[in-house]
């Protein structure tokens, strides 16, 4: 889905959350409204796939669907998040409180807290390894038994043969560019998750979208000790249970071969090998590579894709992805 505004969606403002505000929370009415526009989220509006986020105050920021379909994430992650991090201690943005269609906005939205920092799809694959071991412990912690009636998602935490229509005409529109090599690398790659047994374990919590860009490096607190900064997801719209492949696979588009080694080897530390789950999330990894891959060359996501995709390429670079920082 693009991030730029599409015909009949919602005329996201400064002054629309102001009103919002006034009429349902005035508590909050005295903040500060930020309304530039930075994809790196340095600023104060940033603009997803599915919402809107205004920064509110410095701690706080307004989340607004674009979208019929964002409004319903929204509503998962104001169900289940509080849930969620009392069931695993994680501190992930659960929504601080909510609000209702209003001042000409047609959908629910709500306040949450505001992550300070810098999207990490704008930091290159080698300085995203440094935090490699912190994200598989969020992920490993994160992905434990769900309860039954946990949400889920028809693209992600499913059976990879169920996305395999999907992927199919993206990846063989993106295989028209690239060489030889690569083409039957990533289709070796591709059948091998295929072939794969399916996931028969209890169905446990995902994030769902866990890439570089629902992940905030956050900037370190005052006084507090110096090192990278420590990777944030943000984003649980697509949370769901189901295969935890998909999350992982989503993960490996952060990294380098190096850091993609590092972050399985603290994922499966102190746990029982299994290789299927690996090659399963190998074929998540290119499902997501090929959407972002697909985007306008613009979008930070696209670097994203095709430098993942260019790990197989036996040339040492693979000209759509060089000079992005994916």
């Amino acid at each position: 889905m693009p991030r730029e505004h599409r015909s009949g969606e919602p005329d996201i403002t400064t002054g629309l959350v102001r009103a919002l505000l006034a009429e349902q929370h005035p508590g909050l009415a005295a903040l500060s409204v930020a309304g530039q526009a930075d994809p790196a989220l340095g600023g104060g509006l940033v603009r997803g796939w599915d919402n809107t986020m205004v920064r509110l105050g410095e701690d706080l920021a307004v989340r607004l669907p674009r979208h019929d379909a964002g409004q319903a994430l929204l509503d998962r992650e104001v169900t289940w998040l509080p849930r969620i991090a009392a069931r695993t201690g994680l501190d992930v943005p659960a929504p601080l409180c909510t609000g209702v269609p209003g001042a000409g906005y047609p959908y629910r939205w709500a306040v949450v807290p505001w992550v300070a920092g810098i999207s990490a799809a704008h930091r290159p694959a080698e300085a995203r390894d440094q935090y490699a071991a912190e994200l598989a412990g969020q992920l490993r912690r994160l992905h434990v038994a769900a309860p039954q009636d946990a949400p889920d998602n028809p693209f992600r935490g499913v059976p990879l043969a169920a996305v395999a229509e999907r992927f199919g005409p993206r990846w063989q529109a993106l295989r028209a560019h690239c060489p030889d090599g690569l083409v039957r690398a990533v289709d070796g790659v591709w059948q091998d998750a295929l072939a794969a047994p399916e996931f028969t374990g209890p169905p446990v919590w995902l994030h769902g979208d866990p890439h570089p860009d629902n992940t905030v490096l956050a900037e370190a607190a005052p006084g507090s000790p110096t090192g990278p900064p420590a990777p944030v997801l943000v984003d649980f719209g697509d949370l769901c249970s189901g295969d935890p492949a998909s999350d992982l696979g989503i993960a490996l588009t952060h990294f380098t071969p190096a850091g993609a080694t590092a972050f399985r080897a603290h994922y499966d530390a102190g746990r029982v090998p299994d290789e299927d789950l690996w090659r399963r999330a190998r074929g998540w990894s290119l499902v997501v590579a090929t959407i972002f891959a697909a985007q306008p060359p613009e979008d930070v996501l696209h670097g994203v894709g095709w430098r993942l995709l260019s790990r197989y390429d036996p040339r040492p670079d693979l000209s759509p992805a060089a000079g992005s920082a994916g």
